[in-house]
């Protein structure tokens, strides 16, 4: 008699019977659930595997790990039928579907999305020459994860019961005051993008930004870090660089070089002559010049001496310093061999004093 009237008896609106048929049918959900993943990992993730596309693969991975809450969710959902709650367990009931729900298509679209990006974007990246591709798709990644827990986060609170306008409110007030604490953080974040997107360099290449060169090493969200020529690491806010002149050098299809050598006023006109010949010939025969674009001109009469320019492409970049090198040694012989004497530059011994 006792046990009859103890499972009768109501407790927050069900009987124990309730409660058992409610807790039974969560544990089918949970078996269901582990079921699932058990036939996932054996059967459904070999069969995508055998298929040409990828997308059926990135489906099956995003349901891979929340398979398993999604079956105690649908247990949940279910076996709240067979109870007569009240409050406050009908409310907690719901909340315990809801949220559940919300977390579990979060997850889904998480690993969804970190899949659609990994797959599609990061193989258009490794067909590209460009590294800052390849640096985008963890940046693209990292705040799309972060877009979907936010709004997540929003429903979840709104579900629980909070004023999710007079939140939102508040974090617009408090959201424009740290934007103009932090204007100067976010204008290097836009910075990074503009770069990003528009690609005035790459990762590797030597670049010129307003007078500051180096081999660029990293791209950041908020600063760009270069290696100068003396091995020093360089590091340059991106706003700065976005309002930058930036001379990319790595994009030369060669590099022009520009030097001057001065003769002296005693050389006569068949020694010009034969100078200019004698600089075209001999800049032509370093390896590593383009021969078809090199010029020696009589210039100018300097205070010091007659001017030659001489001016000649360098086509092999890897090894421009050493080509140029070897371009003033050769003249330097070839003038010794040819008798032909370059002049003194004047020496300033004060201030606009010359001779």
């Amino acid at each position: 008699m006792a046990l009859g009237t103890a499972l009768s008896d109501s407790y927050l609106g069900s009987t124990l019977p309730q409660y058992f048929l409610f807790f039974a049918v969560v544990g089918v959900g949970a078996i269901l659930g582990r079921s699932l993943g058990y036939f996932y990992r054996r059967r459904l993730k070999r069969a995508v595997e055998a298929t040409e596309t990828e997308l059926d693969d990135i489906i099956a991975h995003a349901l891979g790990g929340p398979v398993v809450l999604l079956g105690v969710i649908a247990g949940v959902a279910f076996g709240r039928r067979f109870l007569t709650p009240v409050e406050p367990l009908a409310s907690i009931l719901g909340i315990g579907v809801d949220i559940p729900i919300v977390v579990a298509l979060a997850w889904i679209a998480v690993r969804l999305t970190d899949g659609l990006i990994e797959t599609y974007m990061m193989e258009y990246a490794e067909r590209t020459e460009s590294k800052l591709d390849d640096e985008l798709v963890p940046i693209v990644s990292r705040v799309t994860n972060i877009a979907i827990v936010t709004t997540a986060g929003i429903v979840i609170m709104d579900t629980v019961g909070y004023d999710v306008t007079a939140i939102i409110a508040s974090l617009g007030v408090g959201g424009i005051a740290v934007a103009f604490a932090s204007r100067k953080t976010m204008a290097d974040v836009f910075g990074g993008a503009h770069i990003l997107t528009t690609k005035p360099f790459l990762v590797d290449d030597v670049v010129d930004i307003d007078g500051t060169a180096g081999t660029v090493e990293e791209v950041g969200l908020r600063t760009t870090r270069l290696r100068d020529f003396d091995g020093r690491t360089i590091t340059l806010p991106n706003s700065t660089i976005a309002n930058a002149e930036i001379t990319n050098i790595t994009s030369e299809g060669s590099r022009r070089i520009t030097t001057f050598i001065r003769l002296s006023y005693d050389t006569t006109p068949a020694e010009m002559e034969s100078a200019l010949d004698l600089i075209e010939s001999t800049t032509n025969g370093v390896d590593g010049v383009d021969p078809e674009r090199t010029g020696a001109w009589f210039w100018e009469y300097g205070d010091a001496g007659m001017k030659i320019r001489l001016e000649y492409y360098i086509a092999d970049l890897a090894r421009w310093k050493a080509v140029k090198d070897g371009v003033n040694r050769d003249i330097q012989r070839a003038f010794d061999e040819a008798d032909l004497e370059m002049a003194v530059p004047p020496r300033t011994f004060g201030v606009g004093a010359a001779t």
